[in-house]
C-alpha cells in the first residue's frame, strides 16, 4: 500500500521558495502528524488537485492573510468535509523531486 497524506493545513509567504503542509500520513494501518515541505511551484498544481477532488473548492473561502511588514504570511486551514487526501506523486508532481518531511 502506498502512502497517502491527509492535507489540513497549508503555510506559505510571499518571500518563501517553499509551502509547508501540515497533515496526517497514512500507510497501512499506521498514521501520524506530520510537516512536509514542497516548492511553492507545486502550490498551484495542489490547488487544482484540491478543485478537482472538491466541486465547490475556493481555496479563498480557507485563507488567512498576516501581514507582517514586508513579509506577508497566508495561512490555508481545509475542513475535515473537503477531500483532501493525496498520493505522494500526486505532491511531487512528474519532476519527482523528494519532499522534505520536518522532523523533530
Amino acid at each position: 500500500m502506498e502512502k497517502k497524506f491527509e492535507l489540513k493545513e497549508m503555510w506559505f509567504n510571499n518571500t518563501d521558495t517553499e509551502v509547508v503542509l501540515t497533515g496526517i500520513l497514512h500507510k497501512e494501518f499506521l498514521q501520524y502528524d506530520t510537516k512536509v515541505r514542497m516548492p511553492i511551484a507545486r502550490l498551484n498544481a495542489l490547488v487544482n488537485l484540491l478543485q478537482k477532488n472538491n466541486e465547490h473548492f475556493d481555496l479563498y473561502d480557507h485563507m488567512c492573510c498576516f501581514n507582517l511588514g514586508f513579509v506577508t504570511e497566508y495561512n490555508v486551514v481545509l475542513p475535515a468535509e473537503l477531500n483532501r487526501m493525496f498520493t505522494q506523486q500526486q505532491l511531487e508532481g512528474e519532476a519527482l523531486v523528494p519532499l522534505k518531511q520536518i522532523r523533530a
